[in-house]
């Protein structure tokens, strides 16, 4: 056996146990740091739209049943009903220890096809006046397929770091004039922390 060939021989092992080395110091920049917990999303506020059925005095024009993704109970919305029932909550009550940095929203939505433009709003405004939001984001449920059926929509946001806790969280489902009945069920909203 020549010199170069033993050299080729010694190198292959060599190579693999540098990889393999690179990749075990790549896992282990993936950890979270000594004493830290992996990050993980934590449920701020969740609905299947069930229990405003009983806690209303009378049920929401926007809950209905002709479509659920889960349950018995979804909310609609159409060119009667352009706005669905609101979420609000003060960002000191929706988490009390410490102000979001980031959420998510998400829900499952049945959306007839790309004409129906409604979409969910998510805004945060002064506790005082609610209708001048100083932050407003949308969830456009009409940007991508299937179309008839239900799927899962979502967006993640940042919030701007000066929001005072005592700030309004509003959520709610939007026609956006929409020709077309569009339906949404199982709303969550999340945290990274």
């Amino acid at each position: 056996m020549t010199h170069a060939s033993r050299m080729l021989l010694f190198a292959k092992p060599c190579r693999a146990a540098a990889l393999a080395l690179v990749g075990l110091l790549g896992l282990a920049g993936c950890q979270p740091s000594a004493g830290r917990q992996p990050v993980q999303p934590r449920v701020l506020m969740q609905t299947g739209f069930e229990e405003l059925a009983s806690w209303l005095p009378e049920p929401h024009a926007s809950l209905t049943t002709e479509k659920a993704y889960a349950g018995k109970f979804a909310i609609r919305v159409d060119s009667k009903h352009p706005y669905s029932v609101t979420y609000r909550m003060l960002l000191s009550k929706l988490s009390p220890h410490h102000r979001p940095r980031r959420i998510t929203l998400s829900a499952w939505a049945w959306v007839p096809g790309p004409e129906a433009d409604a979409r969910f709003v998510l805004s945060i405004a002064p506790a005082g006046d609610p209708d001048h939001p100083f932050f407003t984001k949308y969830v456009f449920l009409a940007d991508s397929r299937p179309f008839g059926e239900w799927k899962p929509v979502s967006r993640s946001l940042d919030l701007p770091a000066d929001l005072p806790s005592s700030s309004v969280l509003v959520v709610y489902m939007w026609q956006a004039g929409s020709p077309v009945p569009v339906y949404a069920d199982d709303l969550r909203i999340t945290e990274l922390w």
